[in-house]
This record gives structure tokens, C-alpha cells and sequence, in this order.
């Protein structure tokens, strides 16, 4: 059965935890189970406590099953209400498939960046009509929902069966290069597996667009 919704990772030594969402919980509990028995876990902070109180110390809870269009939502209270992203209390801090959450830009950095794409610094610029790369090409309506969701940060569930489109593909590599998250979590945004981002990445698949 698939469950959408945010789990808790509990250490029951030290009392902190872990908050994440997922589209399928029970897979991505899984995911977390063998990337920590096999010391290859994301969060370092987790891992490290992983390795010295032993995978028995950890409680995997569901605290909420909801709408995929709630995640984000759900899962920021839930880690404003353990205040996991303190280190004293969770494993959220510096969490590669958190920290997007909680970065913000200071002014000065605002205007430089502001700066470096305004004019002929943009490069978009003078690219309109046939000279855009979007030009004439027809997006679907569950492609540009996909792409909506996931400028938002919110997880997207994909039938096993249902191949990624190239327009999915450029937006993934963006995500990856720009915003700078998780690969893990950029497949649960785009309902596909970690191996499945992965590839796309380093340019074992679909190589030829660029």
C-alpha cells in the first residue's frame, strides 16, 4: 500500500529526530534503511548516530498521511514543531534535502545576483520568438503540472510505467546545478528513484539533450 504523507526517524536514546516527506513512505523508509546499513546515508549528522547506537535505537513513525499538494507544508511544521533543524534536538540541520528550505540570500547578495542577469548578462536575453528555446514546442498538461509542482518544492508520485519527458529531464538538471538539492530528493519531486536522477546527472542516460 502506498502511503503520501511525513514519517518521523526517532532515535530513543537521545530523544532527536528526524523529519522527512515522501510520496511512498514505506519505499523511502526502506531507501533510508539501506543507505544507513550500508554507511552511505546523506545526513551525516544521522548516519553518525546511526553508526554508534545501532539501527534498533531508531523508531520509524507515520505522523501524518495527506495530499501531495500539503507536503512541503506539513513537512516544515512538523520540523518547526520538534525543532529539528537545532542540532540539539534533530537531524535536520545541514541536511542536504533540507537546506533549500531554510537559505535566504542577503541583500547585497540579492543585487549582485539581480546584477549578473540583467541585460545581455541574462541568458535569455534578446532569445524571444523562434530564437527561444521553448519556441513552437508543445508541453503537455501533466508535464507543465510536474513542472509546477516541483518549482515548488513539492514531491509529484509517477507511475512506474510513465518515462520522464526531456522538458522534465532539462528542468531536473537545473534543480540539481541551480537550487543545489538532493538527488534523492529531486526524485521524489518528479516521482522517479535516486539511480533514475542519478544517471541523468552524470550523463549515463539521455545524454543527448543538452
Amino acid at each position: 500500500m502506498i502511503i503520501t504523507g511525513i514519517y518521523k526517524i526517532y532515535n530513543k536514546i537521545n530523544n532527536k529526530v528526524y523529519i522527512g516527506s515522501s510520496t511512498d513512505i514505506n519505499k523511502r523508509w526502506r531507501d533510508h534503511k539501506w543507505y544507513l546499513n550500508h554507511n552511505k546515508h546523506h545526513n551525516l549528522h544521522l548516519q553518525s548516530s546511526w553508526n554508534k547506537y545501532g539501527c534498533d535505537a531508531f523508531e520509524f513513525t507515520i505522523i501524518l498521511e495527506c495530499r501531495v499538494n500539503k507536503l512541503l507544508i506539513e513537512e516544515l511544521k512538523f520540523i518547526a514543531l520538534h525543532n529539528s533543524f537545532d542540532n540539539n534536538y534533530g537531524y535536520n540541520v545541514n541536511d542536504p534535502e533540507h537546506k533549500f528550505l531554510n537559505r535566504k540570500h542577503s541583500e547585497e547578495t540579492k543585487k549582485k545576483l539581480s546584477l549578473q542577469k540583467m541585460g545581455d548578462k541574462n541568458p535569455m536575453f534578446g532569445k524571444c520568438g523562434d530564437k527561444h528555446h521553448n519556441y513552437n514546442k508543445k508541453v503537455s498538461i501533466e508535464a507543465r503540472n510536474r513542472m509546477s509542482l516541483s518549482h515548488k518544492g513539492i514531491p509529484t508520485y509517477r507511475q512506474s510505467n510513465v518515462k520522464l519527458t526531456i522538458s522534465e529531464v532539462l528542468e531536473i538538471r537545473r534543480i540539481y546545478r541551480e537550487e543545489k538539492l538532493s538527488q534523492l530528493k529531486i526524485g521524489d519531486m518528479f516521482g522517479v528513484s535516486y539511480s533514475t536522477i542519478n544517471s541523468i546527472i552524470v550523463g549515463r542516460t539521455w545524454s543527448s539533450v543538452v
